[in-house]
């Protein structure tokens, strides 16, 4: 059984066609790899520069959450000198209107 070197030269250029179509869809497939590569770099810069974006505001929102604690914080303390001083006037003026009652029955008693 032997092969004859026609047939040899067939299988041959069988292989080195299949070869050929097989190496043409890697390089095709390569190409398309390539291109994904390209995308997935661009996508990774906007990532990266949503990401930043992001560390900004979050960086502003810290800035404007402590405003806030401090402008809360002294809403709080003036809140509770005001009520202090509410208290106070409110008592101080019992105390007169009493004291002012007080003479004015002694007065009234002493006639």
């Amino acid at each position: 059984m032997t092969i004859s070197t026609e047939e040899r030269l067939d299988r041959l250029e069988r292989l080195v066609e299949t070869n050929s179509q097989a190496i043409a869809h890697l390089s095709q497939q390569q190409g398309e790899i390539l291109q994904r590569i390209d995308r997935l770099a661009g996508d990774t810069g906007k990532l990266s520069e949503r990401v930043e974006k992001l560390s900004g505001d979050v960086e502003k929102l810290s800035g404007d959450l402590e405003k806030l604690t401090f402008k809360f914080d002294t809403a709080q303390s003036i809140g509770e000198r005001l009520e202090r001083l509410a208290t106070s006037l409110i008592a101080g003026a019992t105390i007169s209107i009493i004291a002012g009652v007080i003479l004015v029955l002694l007065r009234e008693g002493s006639r």
